[in-house]
């Protein structure tokens, strides 16, 4: 099977492929450069990591280092974000950058963070006229750079329901919000939702292989909101975009770091082939999510990065990925990755150990 076959096979045919798919999100660069030597940023270039891969065009030079990282550990897909054209507004007294974003949404911007400066929603009257950006404001560059120069599944990535309503709003006002003012975020939720079935239709006409919907609505404990209000807020629209998504013939996949236990149901409602996250630091038992629900929803993810990829041994990350691979692999629906990302703290022996482990252990019939 190809990478396209294998992600597809899992996410849209609900069948055993030929072997469990692996991959990550976003590859750090600092892993970049341990894995192949040499600089994927100079020292001029170098930013923060999540801005550039939102907001900017990739070069050549990076774009070759990326590819040819996931190339090297077998990955079989990569991910992309419409790229947002974010415009710096002015610096803080600290030397600290002030960007705004399409949405409006002014941060602060250094190496390490990005930090909510300014909400463009300061009151319900400005709650009632916002309007979101267009698709126009967004470039699709970097995913058609990868559908033509790359044979790795692409995902496109789109913030969306709660997650997105609190990157407008900040959280503590979307929280009070949702309380004081219900109705209004309800109607800004329908306008959002618009604007996000908008870009996720240019992004599979631009050859998108799969959508996903970034959706951050719990923390390590639990929701931000009751499940029911969670359904009302968030998921009611979140299905309108995976509607969407299938009338085009693609599949769509959900992330939500966190504590999944009250909401998975939830999120499965919406009809989304695949959920990502499952952070084990976070209550989430795979094992039972994978009884409960594997007929009905492709698992990817639980791979740790607070514990077991930064502080783990290669011989603990490679006994991790046999487990998972002969419990939640069993029978196909699983696609194996970190919870998150390949991040800059992990050693690249462990990076290197999970997905050569992928490969060792992930072949069907599956011989553990």
């Amino acid at each position: 099977m190809t990478s396209r076959e294998r992600m597809n096979a899992v996410l849209w045919d609900k069948v055993v492929p030929d072997k469990v798919p692996h991959g990550d999100l976003m590859i750090w660069p600092e892993l970049i450069d341990a894995l192949l030597g040499g600089e994927t940023f100079s020292e001029e270039e170098r930013m923060n990591y999540l801005f550039f891969w939102m907001s900017k065009t990739m070069g050549d030079h990076f774009f070759e280092r990326d590819k040819t990282a996931r190339e090297m550990l077998a990955f079989d897909y990569t991910h992309v974000f419409p790229s947002e054209n974010w415009k710096k507004i002015d610096s803080t007294s600290d030397g600290s950058e002030i960007y705004r974003d399409p949405y409006g949404v002014e941060h602060t911007l250094t190496v390490d963070s990005i930090r909510m400066h300014k909400s463009p929603l300061q009151d319900l009257e400005s709650i009632v006229e916002y309007s979101p950006p267009h698709v126009d404001d967004f470039s699709f560059d970097n995913l058609e750079k990868w559908i033509k120069k790359s044979d790795l599944y692409t995902f496109l990535q789109i913030d969306s329901g709660l997650f997105k309503l609190y990157n407008i709003l900040g959280f503590e006002q979307c929280m009070m919000a949702i309380v004081d003012h219900k109705q209004e975020i309800i109607q800004l939720m329908e306008r959002l939702t618009e604007f996000q079935i908008a870009l996720a239709q240019q992004a599979v006409r631009r050859g998108a292989d799969c959508i996903w919907l970034s959706d951050d609505h719990t923390g390590v404990d639990s929701p931000f909101l009751s499940p029911e209000l969670i359904r009302e807020i968030d998921f009611q629209f979140q299905k309108r975009i995976v509607d969407e998504v299938h009338r085009m013939g693609r599949p769509c996949v959900m992330h939500s770091c966190g504590n999944l236990n009250k909401t998975i149901e939830g999120m499965i409602e919406t009809g989304v082939d695949g959920i990502m996250g499952f952070q084990p630091t976070a209550h989430n038992d795979i094992e039972r999510f994978k009884e409960l629900y594997g007929d009905k929803v492709a698992l990817v993810g639980n791979i740790c990065v607070t514990e077991l990829m930064p502080k783990g041994t290669p011989w603990h990350v490679d006994q991790e990925v046999k487990k998972l691979i002969g419990s939640i692999g069993k029978n196909g629906g699983y696609i194996l990755s970190t919870c998150n990302a390949l991040l800059h703290d992990e050693p690249i022996e462990n990076v290197i150990t999970l997905h050569l482990s992928a490969e060792k252990y992930g072949h069907y019939p599956l011989q553990l």
